[in-house]
């Protein structure tokens, strides 16, 4: 049994994560920022979200989802049983299978996507579709194996290069469309030269990891007996993973292919579809939403996760369920204490966030009304999709790949049907809101197994904290809308740029210095709450 480690180093390496998670997220938001006033929320918007969603599904389910909750475990064990040379033997096998995997898919999608290029007669619009996939394919294969490489040096409990590695990408993805927009007129050539130069990204991401890797021994080698028995274990593992997270991801592809299949010029004459028409640009503004909701779900759930899912392999792994117990209840914890407040802020300040981010060159106020109710829509759910995110990683660590997928199935399913009871009703905001219940569904069926399974306290561990971040909230809410309200009375002759970040930052400063207030007044110290769970003892009793 492996012994408890001491409080400070429980969570060792969560503030670098987050740190670096939060500069990546910026950077993110950057070149957000700069697409959507190159491009506004049309068509050449629409056709580049699509086309990149693609390899950023594989990046999730590959990179960072299926092999990596697969392999991440196996690799703990090899590693802590048998030695880094026999974990660095599994992490070769299981790179060579995914490289030769992940290759016939890009060479098979660029064929079938060049002949329908070159033979199916298509609009202009479609045309550049196939065209950004042919050129972003690649990029598939580069964010997966690093994704893979970022994976065994989390597993050796290293973070930074991995959390860099975005970041870089990112500033390579500003650069391209700095020069592009400065040396191209055409908005399509634009657009052609900023995949071009992600790409470039996905190769200098890769080529970072690989070379940290090398610094702890991890390198792609020989094959062995051992090597290949354990390989195959994490492909088995993977299956189930895979088609669990593969549904949570259709969810949000099937949300893209609906705003762009929906929208009005797709449906010209199609009366029985008159309900469902969506605006052009539906398919853009539901992409700036989710990249606005995943801020602060990047910036603290997955940094949580990614910092949590090692430990919760190895307490797994070695059968040590008191702290598995205690780790899974801190982890949901600070899930409650980040995830709420941070949804209903981005809520309430989804609109002065929309003008202060995008609403400049080509977007326009119509474009911004549209993105800010997916930003409000999304980020209602954003505590949902985190303690989801957190509560998988529990079952993967545990080598339950079923209970995921099989939740999944449910998950996707009743997003379609939310979706088409919805969008006749609330129409473009349908699709974000009908993802977070479906979601919300999926996290109390996960809860409940997860209660049974591996909790040996319930509501107490959770009631005393939930009541004091719901006053915390509430309050915090009231005060920003209250600060916005005044700051929005403002008399300026002019709509410039520090106006619109004074509607955001002076709101959201008096926000977060209620509710941190408020949680003190109330007895829960947030720096506290980082370095164990809130009234457990190390006993497990209150």
């Amino acid at each position: 049994m492996e012994q408890p480690e001491p409080s400070s180093g429980k969570l060792k390496g969560l503030k670098v994560v987050s740190l670096l998670t939060l500069l990546s997220r910026i950077t993110g938001l950057a070149r957000d920022g700069l697409m959507a006033s190159l491009f506004g929320t049309g068509w050449i918007l629409d056709a580049f979200t699509i086309a990149f969603r693609i390899p950023n599904m594989f990046r999730r389910l590959f990179g960072e989802g299926a092999l990596t909750a697969a392999f991440l475990p196996e690799f703990v064990r090899v590693d802590e049983t048998e030695g880094r040379a026999a974990a660095v033997a599994l992490f070769s096998g299981v790179a060579g299978r995914m490289l030769r995997i992940l290759a016939t898919f890009v060479v098979g999608g660029e064929l079938l996507i060049a002949s329908l290029y070159l033979v199916a007669e298509m609009s202009d619009r479609s045309m550049l579709l196939c065209e950004l996939s042919l050129i972003l394919l690649p990029y598939l294969l580069l964010i997966c194996m690093a994704g893979l490489y970022s994976a065994a040096l989390n597993g050796v409990k290293h973070f930074v290069v991995p959390a860099v590695a975005p970041i870089v990408l990112n500033l390579i993805w500003l650069g391209g469309g700095l020069l592009a927009a400065k040396q191209l007129a055409a908005g399509d050539d634009e657009v052609r030269i900023i995949s071009a130069f992600i790409v470039i990204g996905g190769m200098v991401q890769l080529s970072m990891v690989i070379y940290q890797g090398r610094k702890f021994g991890i390198t792609l080698t020989g094959r062995s007996v051992e090597a290949a028995e354990n390989t195959t274990r994490v492909f088995r593992a993977m299956g189930p993973v895979l088609f669990g997270l593969s549904i949570t991801q259709i969810n949000g592809l099937v949300d893209s292919l609906l705003a762009w299949g929906l929208s009005s010029g797709n449906l010209e004459g199609v009366d029985s579809m008159a309900r469902f028409r969506l605006p052009i640009g539906t398919a853009g503004a539901l992409y700036l939403g989710q990249r606005l909701f995943q801020f602060p779900l990047g910036v603290f759930a997955v940094a949580l996760g990614t910092v949590l899912f090692p430990r919760f392999a190895k307490h797994a792994q070695t059968g040590n369920h008191s702290e598995l117990n205690k780790d899974v209840i801190h982890g949901l914890q600070l899930v409650l204490a980040g995830g709420i407040p941070a949804s209903i802020g981005l809520w309430f300040m989804a609109a002065p966030i929309t003008d202060l981010l995008f609403r400049y060159g080509q977007f326009d106020a119509h474009a911004a009304s549209m993105t800010k109710d997916m930003i409000a829509g999304y980020g209602l759910g954003v505590w949902v999709f985190s303690g989801l995110l957190i509560v998988n990683r529990v079952f993967y660590a545990a080598n339950d790949q079923i209970t995921p997928m099989r939740q999944g199935l449910i998950c996707v399913g009743l997003n379609l049907l939310f979706d088409f009871v919805l969008l006749p009703i609330l129409g473009g905001p349908a699709l974000p809101i009908a993802s977070v219940l479906a979601t919300l569904f999926q996290l109390g069926l996960a809860l409940e197994v997860l209660r049974k399974r591996f909790l040996s306290l319930g509501r107490e561990a959770f009631v005393p904290l939930l009541w004091r971040v719901c006053s915390a909230t509430l309050l915090m809410n009231l005060t920003g809308l209250g600060v916005l309200y005044l700051t929005s009375q403002i008399d300026v002759s002019h709509d410039t740029f520090i106006y619109r970040a004074a509607k955001v930052f002076i709101p959201m400063t008096a926000a977060v210095v209620v509710y941190v207030g408020t949680l003190l007044a109330t007895g829960l110290s947030p720096k506290a709450l980082l370095n164990e769970p809130f009234g457990i003892t190390d006993s497990g009793d209150r």
